[in-house]
């Protein structure tokens, strides 16, 4: 599945998927603008790096709409919602949740100019809490590879990355 990651405007962005079945879906906008690592792209390295096949992308490779894609090519209708309604019963939802804070605190903690408080090290702790540490960091580094793209993008622009 290709998925694209457009910058929409100053603090704004979609997702757009090219389903395996041809079909395109897009959240547009999407939540959790960040100038260097937005929350669904962090969603989306996290999801690829662990494999959870039942978060959001999961859910739009098995047909579903992820709770908040909706049709690019066609009409949204009472009947695409309910052809498309979530695919997967979303057990790696929560872990994705997890995850993600986890994975978006520690890019931030790895990028502070200034100390970085203890209470925020701890939460960040406890949000990773069932996260190996070296897999946290994986994640982290990869995002250290995309985000220098996501920030030279101006409005308008897309980073397109995918999902295997």
């Amino acid at each position: 599945m290709q998925v694209t990651f457009t910058r929409t405007g100053q603090r704004r962005y979609a997702v757009t998927a090219v389903r395996p079945v041809g079909d395109r879906v897009r959240m547009d906008p999407a939540p959790g603008y960040h100038a260097h690592v937005p929350h669904d792209l962090v969603h989306f390295v996290v999801e690829r790096h662990f494999r959870l096949r039942d978060g959001i992308f999961g859910s739009l490779v098995a047909g579903g709409d992820a709770g908040t894609f909706r049709p690019v090519d066609e009409p949204y209708t009472k009947k695409w919602a309910r052809r498309n309604a979530r695919r997967t019963d979303g057990v790696d939802m929560r872990r994705s949740e997890a995850f993600t804070r986890a994975a978006q605190s520690a890019w931030e903690i790895r990028h502070a100019d200034r100390p970085v408080p203890p209470g925020v090290r701890a939460w960040t702790d406890e949000a990773g809490a069932g996260v190996d540490p070296a897999a946290l960091d994986a994640v982290v580094d990869v995002l250290d590879g995309i985000a220098p793209d996501w920030h030279a993008l101006p409005v308008g622009g897309s980073l397109v990355l995918e999902w295997s």
